[in-house]
């Protein structure tokens, strides 16, 4: 055995360079490839501390912008680890990326949409994730939270060996549980890997425990212990030989692998604690989802895997017990701790290079006294911290106790590398950097402490100020209102320096009192929206009881028709008790930019109803006139009828009984409409009366046209006799009309028409034909195309030949 040479290349190696410092900003960008889970845990970020328990995956750890130097916790999502309270246990899966960590752990988990699983050849997990909400199991009696962390696959393109080392580092010393993983086979390359990650993380953890118990005297080697290892080959469908089992096989592989030499004696046998082997058949046969495994469904799983992830499952379940401390388990505040101690401790140098022994004593002296200084110094400026109970601190205040702490630090660490020039120099300048990076740190936060302070005082006045002005009875004159606001105005500002008074020289503080007073300024706004809105209401409802007092003062009762000078009388009246039932509703807002323009809506109004009382009195004269002109119209033809007037007239005495009587009527309609002479609607009815008037005229002329007719039957009987015998010998509507007149004319000169005159005999003659229907069939026979165009010929003919 060789460990003796071991335990020195571990010690040479443990005094290394040690930093003590992590990186803990939340908003530092990290590497492009972070993917889906990445985005989605920032888009939570605002929600890290109202879901005590998230069901989704959350990152804990993330690459620095460079990926390949450092680790940086995301402190918001370590959070999470402090809220577990119960004993807590961890899984987690390592391996090459894209080896299919992630669906492994989704199926552990028993989850479809879990940890990312992606479809293409670029890595989806940056850092180390896990899944937000623990898994609670019973163990011994007592429940146990299980955590499980899904990691960066190994070996991916421009990320550097040691970069993975700590990747391993960290997940392989938090977990009670370790999977390794693998797909298809194991090969020497994957136990080449795994054993140069496990020396690496041997070495790593033997360095933490070493440099950090000096300064946290509960920490406890026991925390940095190896896990249990499970080696698990997905897609695994090939069978040992003879029966092995697949621990066995795997056992067989690395003691024939092993590349060992009097320097090199031990393998992952002897480094992890228990080293198990388990398969897991093809998921599924399907192409699509074997491309991508987050598609498939339970269902879609091939029964041997399930099988297999079972059994997993119920060895991981049966076989975990929880992390533990000086013999009990521990918490998850307690994890988050070992988490940071585990990152700082990764960050602060590599464990592949060993150094001169005087060199790593000079270097670890100097380390330690430099991290003696820094701690001292960070313990001095913790103590004005605390005498503020960790509040906001002035900020010159906390720059000369930054000076005065510097001073004594830097005296400590002259004292500690006394007599070391060089290495005094060189940690003076660096104790220097750290201490001024640490104040600008302190200062940054004891800024955002200021702001917070101020912005806490500012809003918490504001929302008090904005009860005082919610308190007010709307609506208020202008002038009431403004008082009331700057008397809460003062005594918010007043307020707000007495609170954070000692803050009045930082930026913070005039910017929050700039804010405050626009805060107060968006209040009164506010508050003056709700005054003019309650003042509007005010004018709206005195213009509805002004307009409800109108309509009841120019209602008209009876529905009796009024003449103009009563209509106008009646609407000025109204107007006038509107205008003072308005007045005296709006007194408040007399004096206000409002009262005028709804005074102006009121006027609008009140013409508006004073047009409709207008149009109501000339619908009731209209139907005054239309009853009057009804019954002038029947008087009409009742003294034009036959009872009074024998038919047939000539056109002259026709005529001027006509005109005398339409004379009497609407000299009748204007006695009795007399009143309403001035309005529209009498011109209009008296319109519509002599239309009417004209319509029986009209009828009367035709009846005395008939009543001609009848006279002279007997000659216009054999005129349609003699028309029916010849009109086969005219060919177009006009010559057959033509003919048709002729022989009417010819058989009206003999007997009683002889001596009447032409224009009445032609008259009778066109009365005849177009009341005869058998003339009319005869016309009607002669219309066609031909007919029409030798007719409008002969039209032309007779119009130049008279």
């Amino acid at each position: 055995m060789k460990m003796p040479s071991i335990l020195i290349y571990v010690w040479l190696i443990a005094c290394g360079n040690v930093s003590g410092h992590s990186t803990k900003d939340p908003d530092v960008a990290v590497h492009s490839e972070s993917s889906e889970k990445l985005r989605e845990a920032n888009s939570h970020s605002n929600s890290a501390y109202n879901d005590p328990f998230p069901d989704r995956p959350i990152q804990l750890l993330r690459p620095d912008p460079t990926h390949h130097r450092k680790l940086e916790v995301v402190e918001r999502n370590v959070q999470y680890l402090h809220r577990i309270d119960t004993a807590v246990a961890v899984v987690a899966v390592v391996g090459k990326f894209h080896s299919g960590k992630s669906f492994l752990l989704n199926q552990l988990m028993g989850k479809t949409d879990g940890f990312g699983v992606g479809p293409s050849v670029r890595p989806q997990t940056m850092g180390i994730w896990m899944w937000g909400k623990p898994k609670v199991i019973s163990h011994s009696g007592k429940p146990l939270s299980v955590i499980f962390l899904d990691t960066e696959g190994f070996a991916a393109s421009n990320i550097s060996e040691s970069y993975d080392a700590k990747i391993f580092s960290v997940a392989t010393l938090l977990s009670s549980y370790l999977l390794y993983n693998s797909v298809k086979i194991i090969d020497q390359g994957d136990i080449d890997y795994l054993e140069l990650l496990a020396r690496r993380t041997q070495l790593f953890a033997l360095r933490s425990q070493v440099t950090k118990a000096h300064w946290f005297e509960e920490f406890n080697r026991d925390l940095l212990v190896f896990p249990p290892l499970i080696w698990v080959v997905q897609d695994f469908v090939q069978a040992t030989e003879d029966e092995e089992t697949t621990k066995e096989w795997l056992h067989r592989i690395m003691e024939t692998s092993s590349r060992e030499s009097s320097d090199y004696d031990i393998n992952l046998l002897g480094i992890f604690d228990t080293v198990d082997c388990h398969t897991l058949f093809l998921p599924a046969t399907k192409k699509h989802l074997l491309q991508n495994l987050s598609r498939a469904a339970e269902d879609d799983l091939t029964p041997e895997y399930k099988e297999e992830r079972d059994s997993l499952i119920d060895r991981i379940t049966s076989g975990l017990v929880p992390k533990e401390k000086n013999g009990r388990p521990i918490t998850g505040p307690e994890i988050a701790t070992l988490l940071e101690v585990l990152v700082n401790a990764a960050n602060e140098g590599s464990v592949a290079e060993i150094p001169g022994r005087w060199a790593v004593f000079i270097d670890q002296l100097k380390v330690s006294s430099l991290e003696d200084c820094l701690t001292y110094y960070e313990s001095d400026m913790a103590v004005i911290i605390r005498q503020h109970r960790n509040d906001a601190i002035n900020g010159t205040a906390l720059y000369e106790w930054h000076l005065n702490s510097m001073i004594k630090a830097k005296d400590l660490l002259t004292q500690l590398l006394l007599g070391l020039e060089d290495a005094l120099r060189e940690a003076v300048e660096a104790l220097k950097k750290s201490m001024e990076e640490q104040y600008e740190k302190t200062r940054d936060l004891n800024d955002k402490k200021i702001q917070l302070r101020c912005s806490e005082v500012q809003r918490k006045i504001e929302i008090n100020s904005e009860g005082d002005l919610q308190d007010i009875l709307f609506p208020m004159t202008t002038t009431k209102l403004q008082a009331v606001h700057d008397g809460v105005r003062e005594k918010a500002i007043e307020n707000y320096h007495a609170t954070v008074g000692y803050l009045s020289d930082e930026s913070a503080f005039d910017r929050q009192l700039e804010q405050l007073k626009s805060g107060l300024n968006h209040i009164f706004d506010g508050v003056i929206l709700k005054n003019n809105a309650a003042m509007e209401e005010l004018l709206k409802d005195a213009i509805e009881k002004a307009i409800r007092k109108f309509k009841e003062s120019a209602k008209n009762v009876h529905n009796i028709p009024r003449t103009s000078s009563s209509l106008v009388s009646v609407v000025e009246e109204a107007m006038t008790l509107s205008k003072k039932v308005f007045e005296a509703e709006s007194e408040i807002a007399h004096e206000e930019s409002l009262y005028k323009p709804y005074l102006g809506l009121l006027q609008t109004s009140l013409s508006e109803e004073a047009e409709v009382c207008s149009s109501e009195n000339l619908q009731l004269i209209r139907a005054s006139c239309r009853s009057q002109a009804l019954e002038v119209v029947g008087i009409f033809k009742d003294n034009t009828g036959p009872r009074k007037m024998v038919l047939p007239l000539n056109d002259t005495a026709l005529l001027s009984r006509l005109d005398k009587e339409k004379e009497a009527a609407f000299k009748n309609y204007a006695e009795t409409q007399a009143s309403f002479g001035d309005t529209a609607a009498y011109m209009e009815i008296k319109t519509i009366l002599a239309s009417q008037l004209e319509e029986i005229c009209t009828q009367r002329k035709d009846e005395n046209y008939k009543a001609y007719i009848k006279e002279v039957e007997v000659p216009l009987a054999t005129a349609k006799k003699l028309i029916k015998l010849s009109a086969d010998k005219y060919d177009t509507v006009f010559s057959t009309k033509q003919y048709m007149i002729k022989v009417c004319m010819l058989n009206l000169d003999e007997g009683k028409a002889k001596h009447w005159q032409e224009s009445l005999k032609l008259k009778i003659a066109e009365k005849f034909i177009e009341g005869s229907q058998e003339l009319q069939n005869i016309i009607e026979s002669k219309r066609w195309w031909w007919s029409t165009v030798k007719g409008f010929v002969q039209w032309v003919a007779w119009l130049f030949t008279g």
